[in-house]
């Protein structure tokens, strides 16, 4: 009880002095009670108020100096997949790419006529060797062009003998009368051979009637002389390059007709002369790209 007694009047004591104060103010300079308070201790007791209501929260103040970067922290799991978008409109075409090294795809594929292989020098193969082969030059029906047939042909379906109903192929033979173009006696009533030629880097085939050489960027196969079947006869047939060197169907030396071959010669009229002349024999060239 008698630490309870000395702070009560403690408290009393103080709040005597401080009534006591504020009466001497009213009487004396503004604020000389309080500065003697501040200079007197007391007995070194110091007095301590309760604490008041809390205040009102304050503005903000201002925005402080931004710190250091941090350190990256670890990845986080991938989340969900998410729905796909819709398809966006299409981009503008973009600029043409330089064009890429020449391919060997595709090939220009002929037929050289009179020959039994092709020129491989010029990048050509040899597909098949055969011998030349058609109408009947005195049919007025059946095929108009001629054919490079095999030398080993495969059946299919087939009953042997004429029925009548039908086409016929007939082997084929130089008809000359005279040494031009070729040698009569080397060549008349010879069965002719032929062969089919694959030009492997080029696609485009090309036989040009009365020219011996090729246009500028073409790749000359082989040349010779322009043959078709005779004027008069019935049937009709496709003009061909007959190589410059023609060969001849080994055992093939009989009158044996069928498709014919026969120089073609140049006709005045229509056919302007000049540049060609009556009845001069026509070249012609097979050429590639």
């Amino acid at each position: 009880m008698g630490g309870q007694a000395r702070v009560v009047f403690i408290a009393l004591f103080a709040l005597f002095l401080f009534s006591a104060c504020l009466a001497a103010d009213s009487e004396s300079e503004e604020g000389s009670c309080l500065k003697q308070m501040e200079n007197s201790n007391v007995n070194n007791i110091t007095v301590v108020a309760p604490l008041g209501p809390r205040g009102e929260t304050g503005p903000p103040g201002p925005r402080g100096v931004r710190g250091e970067k941090g350190e990256t922290g670890r990845p986080g799991k991938l989340g969900p997949h998410g729905m796909e978008g819709q398809k966006g409109e299409r981009g503008a075409l973009g600029q043409k790419g330089n064009q890429g090294a020449e391919g060997l795809g595709g090939g220009a594929v002929y037929v050289r006529w009179g020959r039994t292989s092709c020129d491989e020098g010029t990048g050509t193969v040899t597909v098949y060797s055969g011998l030349a082969g058609g109408a009947l030059y005195s049919n007025k029906g059946g095929g108009s062009n001629y054919q490079c047939l095999p030398t080993d042909p495969e059946w299919g379906r087939f009953e042997d003998g004429t029925q009548g109903w039908k086409s016929y192929m007939y082997g084929a033979e130089y008809q000359l009368n005279t040494n031009v173009p070729y040698d009569k006696a080397t060549l008349h009533d010879r069965d002719v051979p032929c062969a089919v030629c694959c030009s492997i880097s080029r696609r485009a085939q090309l036989m040009i009637p009365a020219r011996k050489t090729c246009p500028e960027g073409w790749t000359r196969e082989y040349g010779g002389y322009l043959m078709a079947d005779y004027y008069v006869h019935s049937s009709r047939t496709e003009f061909v390059c007959m190589d410059g060197e023609p060969e001849v169907r080994p055992g093939g030396e009989g009158n044996d007709n069928g498709a014919l071959f026969y120089p073609v010669e140049a006709r005045c009229g229509s056919l302007p002369c000049p540049p060609y002349v009556e009845g001069r024999e026509l070249t012609c060239v097979v050429c590639t790209k």
